[in-house]
């Protein structure tokens, strides 16, 4: 009885290592076309690009704002309206 039973189990490892085998070629070989062809942004991720640098540009000056301020200048009386 335990011979069928490893001789089955046996195959069906055997299948799984063809199954993760064939997969893994297929995987690998579509990222090889991948990095082969030069692709061109579409539009919408030459828009997604542009957005993402303005917030990068934008939230770097914010930071440089908040971590390095410019002093206020003191009060003095003569920056009262004349009345």
């Amino acid at each position: 009885m335990n011979e069928i039973w490893l001789s089955h189990l046996e195959v069906l490892v055997a299948e799984r290592q063809a199954d993760f085998r064939r997969e893994m070629d297929a995987l690998r070989l579509e990222r090889e076309v991948v990095m082969t062809e030069p692709r061109t942004p579409s539009l919408a991720q030459r828009y997604a690009m542009k957005f993402g640098r303005w917030m990068i540009t934008t939230g770097e000056r914010l930071n440089r704002r908040i971590h390095d301020p410019i002093p206020v200048p003191r009060w003095y009386q003569s920056f009262k309206i004349a009345r």
